[in-house]
């Protein structure tokens, strides 16, 4: 058995091959018969203006710098727990979420038209018929499709809606959370940073203190005119005789120079206190405070920049939860669709053409074989035998 020879056979079958062609009409009048299915959808981007977390910045703020390390743990922790979440992932989240397909399900009695009553299969039967995707840049498109075109563009439209109101509400709950946070953590920061001031001040009323740097520099320069006029009754000494008689006077003077020296600038008791009638401090003394001043200061700094940061982010977080203002920007609103996207008359008609060409090929040749009527090997021609008496 030849190609030739199947082509030949097949050649004498022809008006069997008007077989394809009378199912092609067949299947396109179903095409035309069949009620035709529209699609419409609703293109939208999310407004994200004004809706950034500040969580996400405070948290951002915390992991940069040591203001962790100073508001505690529970501020730190309240703080750097927040997750970001991107607006239109959330969007879309609700968008597809079970909620929003339910409600639109009973609203347009979409069950009578799935004759369905199970929610699962209503789901099923509705996922086929919604489409929602994003594409690259940020733009949300939903659509459905559905015999009445009417219909399909109220759904997208009460999809949209609906998850607009979610959107807003879980956003309004969000921001109040975070309010509620904020005030807490700024009532704490204020607390810091009355503590610290309290500190700062009984430290500087129990030590006598007005000015510490200041004092310092002064206590500085002193010691140093100290230190020159010593070294200048040191050489009037060395040049003086023994027996000068302003000799004694120079040791005395000097000796008072020292023990003043001595007690600015030598080491200090443990209980010492600066005294409240002079504005000179022991040096080794204040240069212990002074380290201890710069790091209260800078604390307290630190706790004041948080507390005008948080301040700030209370009044936006106030202003933003006063918002009621949809979060969606329409691009292209839903509308009612001209054309159908299904059935194609001609895929039909082509799709029919081509299975029935198959078979009526298969049949023709099939038919051939088993009648002899194409030239078949020996070999093959038993095994046509064989099939046609299993067959009886």
């Amino acid at each position: 058995m030849s190609y030739f020879d199947v082509f030949c056979y097949c050649l004498k079958k022809k008006w069997f091959f008007a077989i394809p062609v009378i199912v092609a009409l067949i299947c396109f009048g179903i095409a035309w018969i069949v009620p035709p299915v529209f699609k419409t959808d609703v293109r939208l981007q999310i407004d994200t203006s004004g809706n950034e977390n500040s969580m996400g910045t405070i948290s951002s703020m915390f992991k940069s710098s040591s203001l962790s390390k100073l508001g505690g743990s529970s501020l730190s922790s309240v703080f750097t727990s927040q997750t970001v979440v991107k607006p239109s992932d959330l969007y879309l989240e609700i968008l597809s979420g079970r909620e929003v397909a339910l409600s639109t399900i009973h609203n347009f009695h979409l069950d009578t038209l799935y004759k369905k009553t199970a929610d699962e299969l209503l789901l099923k039967k509705f996922a086929k018929d919604v489409s929602i995707e994003e594409d690259e840049s940020g733009i949300i498109s939903c659509g459905f499709e559905a015999k009445d075109k009417v219909m399909a563009r109220d759904i997208v439209r009460y999809m949209v809606d609906m998850s607009n109101e979610r959107y807003l509400k879980l956003q309004k709950e969000r921001l109040d959370y975070s309010l509620e946070y904020l005030q807490k953590q700024e009532k704490e920061l204020q607390d810091s940073v009355r503590a610290v001031s309290e500190e700062l001040l009984k430290f500087y009323r129990d030590n006598h203190i007005i000015d510490l740097e200041s004092q310092m520099e002064i206590t500085i320069k002193t010691l140093s005119g100290y230190e020159t006029q010593i070294n200048n009754f040191k050489m009037s000494e060395r040049m003086q005789g023994k027996d000068n008689a302003d000799l004694h006077d120079m040791r005395m003077k000097r000796q008072i120079l020292e023990q003043k020296f001595k007690e600015l600038r030598g080491r200090y008791n443990e209980d010492y206190i600066p005294s409240d009638k002079t504005l000179y401090l022991n040096s080794d003394w204040a240069a212990d405070k002074y380290l201890y001043e710069q790091r209260r200061q800078t604390d307290l700094k630190r706790f004041m920049t948080l507390l005008e940061f948080v301040s700030t982010e209370i009044m936006s977080t106030e202003s933003q939860s006063l918002k009621e203002q949809p979060v969606i920007q329409i691009i292209q609103d839903a509308y009612l669709p001209d054309w159908k996207v299904r059935p194609k008359r001609a895929t039909w008609a082509v799709a029919g053409f081509g299975i029935s060409f198959v078979f009526t090929f298969m049949f023709i040749v099939l038919k051939g074989i088993f009648s002899l009527s194409i030239p078949c090997t020996e070999d093959v021609r038993g095994k046509v035998e064989r099939i046609k008496s299993a067959l009886r």
